[in-house]
């Protein structure tokens, strides 16, 4: 009988995540998520820009297709009205209504002022109306023009003496690369020059260490990173004649040591009974930036307590807290109480220590206990369900 219910159960589990895996995929009324598409995203003014809003439909037909930019709607086809088409005016705007429909919209001759967000809703039909909508960016740019988008950071957070590499992601349209200068604040430490031999050029800055072979014209490589790292970063992208236009980009970088090993509990005694004071103390460390302690009893928070930061060797430091509770009856109703520290980095780094505070009259021992902040194991439905939406992203 044991073995029959847990089949149900295993089959049960398994057509509930079937069950939800469909219903992602077609959702509500079967209509499927919707992407736009903006061809191409990147575009030199007074060209046109085709606008593909990408949806499946099952069963049930269209009600309308909405396009927006931003939040003001300039297209919409609605197979139900007569015409099926309407255009309303935004400024800059000039939508080629012979070649739109219910799967795009062509824009002409574009302008600067249209760069930004654009949005397609798409409606179904009866009877329950479900809608989803989609988001991309256009970005508008003078002829020989270029857009630096980002500088990304890879690890985002750098552990003190490893390596770091920045990215520098821009879009050039229709014009060669003159440079790319790389800047520690205002200081230029590397530089790509494509016209120039050598096409790199290092220039000297304390602490900063670049890996020429693995630098190019949209990467950087430090090696054995410091704490002076630590600061904003930039990269300054400069297009070839006519034009010579130049984009910026700035991100920060923050260099860390975590802390070697799990905070350390110290209590005043060996024994604690109802009524005793407990006082106790953590250390963590040593780290940069120091850690946040908070104690824990039972896994309910100990409120008061001081905390102290302490200066330790190569610019590091340790964190302390202290505190002291009066332990009652209610501490002891499932055993012996469990007295937990637990240390953070910011979102960089999470550990803790727990002890037991065992009575004189049980087990002498003050051990430490297995900690229950290292995560849960996943039920074999749950990761079921973790395989299909994994499966189900990648194919989407």
């Amino acid at each position: 009988m044991a073995g029959n219910l847990k089949r149900i159960k295993r089959h049960s589990c398994l057509l509930n995540a079937l069950l939800l895996f469909v219903s992602m995929i077609y959702g509500a009324g079967g209509l499927r998520t919707t992407e736009l598409r903006i061809t191409p995203r990147v575009v030199q003014k007074g060209r046109n820009v085709t606008m593909d809003c990408v949806y499946e439909l099952h069963e049930y037909g269209i009600y309308s297709v909405k396009w927006y930019k931003g939040t003001q709607e300039f297209y919409r086809y609605s197979p139900l009205e007569n015409p099926t088409t309407r255009v309303s005016p935004v400024n800059g705007i000039k939508v080629d209504r012979l070649r739109s429909n219910e799967t795009h919209v062509v824009i002409l001759r574009v302008t600067p002022n249209l760069s930004g967000n654009y949005s397609c809703e798409v409606i179904q039909n009866a009877p329950t109306y479900p809608h989803y909508t989609a988001t991309a960016r256009l970005d508008v740019v003078a002829v020989g023009g270029l857009r630096a988008t980002d500088l990304r950071i890879s690890p985002p957070v750098v552990q003190r003496g490893s390596d770091a590499t920045l990215a520098c992601l821009y879009e050039l349209t229709e014009a060669p690369l003159y440079s790319v200068k790389w800047y520690r604040g205002r200081h230029e430490f590397y530089r790509y020059s494509p016209t120039e031999t050598p096409a790199t050029k290092i220039f000297p800055f304390a602490g900063i260490n670049v890996d020429l072979a693995r630098s190019n014209q949209s990467q950087v490589v430090l090696t054995r990173v410091s704490f002076g790292l630590s600061g904003n970063f930039s990269c300054e992208v400069t297009a070839d004649a006519p034009s010579f236009a130049t984009s910026i980009v700035s991100n920060t970088m923050e260099v860390v040591v975590l802390p070697p090993s799990s905070p350390t509990i110290v209590t005043s005694q060996h024994y604690y009974t109802p009524g005793d004071l407990l006082k106790a103390n953590c250390t963590s460390g040593p780290s940069r930036p120091p850690s946040q302690l908070a104690f824990y009893i039972n896994d309910m928070p100990v409120t008061s307590g001081l905390s102290q930061v302490h200066p330790a060797a190569e610019g590091l430091f340790l964190a302390e807290l202290y505190v002291q509770i009066q332990l009652w009856p209610a501490h002891y109703e499932r055993g012996a109480p469990i007295l937990r520290c637990e240390a953070r980095v910011g979102d960089l780094y999470k550990d803790d220590s727990a002890v037991a505070l065992y009575s004189a009259n049980s087990d002498p021992k003050i051990e430490r206990v297995t900690s229950p902040g290292a995560g849960s194991r996943l039920e074999s439905c749950e990761v079921l369900l973790v395989v299909l939406i994994i499966v189900w992203a990648n194919n989407t």
